[in-house]
């Protein structure tokens, strides 16, 4: 596989440099459908999408209707009050809605998230990184499919929980 993503955050000088993979030749190819795709990811075969590199999100297990990743976020993911800021939370959220989806639909089936509810139950710090997320599929019917996601921290306390529906496009 070409150009393997990079990501590096340098503290000192607070810069952040990264780099993502080419998506594949073939449209049909880059879309995750099937959890096969997702085996792939985990044997190194494949990348996530560049907006979950970009996100610091990893996938660490995938199995039919249900995803985990980890995200451990620096410094460049806080707000103001110095916590992970609730968009970085969100998208992972996104992310995990979208995988857990990819593990129960045939390959060559499209989807996007048609609906989002993010509650962010107790702040997220770095200290408390990296963060789990896991996705649960709760629904797959013919064009949508329904998620539940939590997201806790290293000490196992849930920061936020979430429910979402995607759109599925069959082929």
């Amino acid at each position: 596989m070409d150009h393997a993503p990079f990501d590096s955050v340098d503290q000192t000088s607070r810069t952040r440099e990264y780099s993502w993979a080419a998506p594949p030749e073939d449209p049909a190819s880059r879309v995750h459908a099937g959890l096969e795709s997702l085996e792939a990811v985990l044997r190194g075969e494949r990348h996530l999408s560049p907006g979950a590199h970009t996100l610091g999100v990893r996938l660490t297990s995938a199995q039919e209707g249900a995803v985990t990743l980890t995200a451990t976020p620096a410094e460049w993911a806080l707000n103001n009050g110095g916590t992970v800021h609730g968009g970085i939370v969100s998208g992972w959220v996104d992310s995990a809605l979208g995988y857990a989806t990819a593990t129960v639909v045939e390959p060559g089936t499209g989807y996007n998230t048609v609906d989002l509810t993010v509650r962010y139950i107790r702040a997220l710090l770095l200290e408390r990184t990296p963060a789990i997320i896991r996705s649960e599929v709760e629904h797959v019917g013919r064009s949508t499919c329904v998620a539940q996601v939590k997201v806790t921290d290293t000490d196992g306390r849930t920061c936020a929980s979430a429910s979402g529906v995607m759109m599925l496009f069959r082929p």
